[in-house]
């Protein structure tokens, strides 16, 4: 039965996915259509084919290779090789193409080049995919922002709830983690604080604020990696700075943080101080020995600072957020529990914490420029030697394919939200001026038009070959790192 729960959900990733190819490829195809250009294939996926059919000249197919789709446009570039045809069949799809009458002409005749098509025909044409992509972003972005959906209070907030004293600092040479003083207590950063600016940009949540964090590219003079905070504190703007360090082995950069969170006692353990003292489900933790709780991180600190045998004067809110605060005596117990591959001791009063959910209704319009805020820092932070961003950090088809079925798990709305997410990166891929995408369409037929003739064919074959191979090879080799991640042992 797990089996085939999983299976379901795997399906329903590969048909968004696929949804998100097929409108792209889409936007091409009827911009080509309408421009007069003339179509040979409409292909979603990369080589050989799968199964597919052909109507009115133009050859619907399933390809092979599933890291994409292609529109097959001979006027405004020639990609039989990399498609997966041959000449004999370009030939004979050409002929089809054409209506009865030149058909009927010589064969010498329906070979000539075919018609020329204007610089605007090229551009409209290569844009529409990446329009298409941001056209079906916003309609499902449109669909969230009237029916809402759920996130937790943790996500919104840029208040922090957790300062670690440690981190684990990764070490490439052992392929380990080692144990460093966490940089956001040493910079001064406490409970409490709310961030307003990293590196001199406003934050909007906490996913933001880690996000700047990861593609940061302050350094000091001396080549460490900085991170320069603007918080407000009791009502006071205060400027700090911190030193992240590497993490785990996607080699992040973090500064040992979490945010403000509010939870609720979601099921109790028998046997245990929590069960024993009177808590009960749906209870909110409040405070501990007087210390407010910002945190189910920062609880597990405070009961990791107490001494053995020690009672502690655990404040709840019975009920909820708004019920009344009651304080119970308990003693926590000492227990190991499975940490990753390890065995850890921690103290516990034995419950499990749920956190609070939101429902949000964003702006559409809102919801699609932080999407292309975040994949400009992502990309602007791959290409500089000063971020941490690696081409291994980013996601391949397998990487997309199990995200979008954790997200279908979660819930439909939630898959919507990720699938606007896909749509929005697509779009702004394809428009990257590198042969073989869009944008590089759109610079050579720019090239061309400023020269004043086309650019010699075999310059073309050439250059989207090679870019050919590299797009492949780097597909592949996030591809190893996506199944690494989803295989860690």
């Amino acid at each position: 039965m797990s089996i085939l729960y999983d299976f379901t959900f795997l399906l329903v990733a590969l048909f968004a996915l696929g949804f998100t190819i097929f409108i792209h490829e889409l936007g091409h195809f009827l911009a080509a259509r309408q421009r007069g250009l003339l179509i040979k294939r409409f292909s979603i996926g990369f080589g050989p084919k799968i199964f597919g059919w052909t109507r009115n000249g133009v050859e619907y197919r399933l390809s092979a290779i599933p890291f994409g789709g292609y529109v097959a446009l001979p006027q405004l570039v020639d990609m039989g090789r990399i498609e997966g045809s041959d000449r004999e069949q370009e030939e004979k799809e050409s002929l089809q193409s054409w209506d009865e009458n030149e058909a009927k002409k010589d064969k010498s005749q329906v070979m000539d080049p075919l018609p020329k098509i204007g610089y605007s025909d090229k551009m409209i044409v290569s844009v529409m995919g990446a329009v298409f992509n941001i056209l079906l972003a916003f309609f499902l972005a449109c669909i969230l922002s009237f029916f809402g959906y759920e996130v937790s209070d943790a996500q919104l907030t840029t208040k922090i709830g957790y300062v670690a004293d440690k981190v684990e600092r990764w070490n490439p040479l052992i392929q380990k983690g080692e144990e460093v003083s966490g940089p956001g207590k040493k910079a001064g950063l406490q409970v409490g604080d709310e961030i307003l600016e990293v590196d001199g940009s406003s934050v909007e949540s906490f996913m933001d604020i880690q996000n700047r964090i990861i593609t940061g590219k302050q350094q000091t003079p001396e080549g460490v990696r900085l991170v320069n905070l603007t918080i407000l504190r009791k009502g006071q703007k205060v400027e700090l700075e911190a030193y992240p360090v590497v993490f785990g082995s996607e080699e992040m950069r973090v500064i040992g943080i979490g945010p403000e969170e509010t939870f609720f006692i979601e099921e109790l353990t028998p046997d245990m101080p929590a069960i024993k003292a009177g808590l009960e489900i749906g209870d909110q933790p409040y405070a501990m020995d007087g210390q407010r709780i910002h945190s189910f991180s920062q609880l597990i600190d405070l009961l990791k600072k107490t001494d053995s045998n020690q009672s502690i004067a655990f404040t709840v809110r019975k009920g909820g957020e708004n019920g009344p605060e009651k304080t119970y005596d308990l003693i926590p117990v000492e227990k190991e529990l499975a940490v990753g591959a390890s065995l850890v001791s921690r103290k516990l009063i034995g419950f499990r914490p749920v956190g609070k959910s939101v429902i949000t209704y964003p702006n559409p319009f809102v919801l699609i420029l932080k999407r292309v805020k975040d994949m400009y820092l992502t990309l602007t932070g791959l290409i500089s030697p000063r971020s941490d961003v690696k081409l291994r950090n980013m996601s391949g088809p397998v990487g997309i394919v199990n995200h979008l079925s954790v997200f279908a798990k979660i819930g439909f709305k939630k898959l919507l939200w990720f699938v606007v997410f896909i749509n929005v990166n697509l779009a702004i891929l394809n428009l990257l001026p590198i042969p073989v995408l869009d944008g590089g369409h759109m610079v050579f037929a720019t090239i061309e038009k400023l020269r004043g003739q086309p650019l010699p064919l075999a310059f073309l074959e050439r250059a989207q070959m090679l870019f050919v191979v590299l797009l492949f090879s780097f597909m592949l080799y996030v591809t190893f790192f996506d199944v690494q991640r989803l295989f860690p042992y």
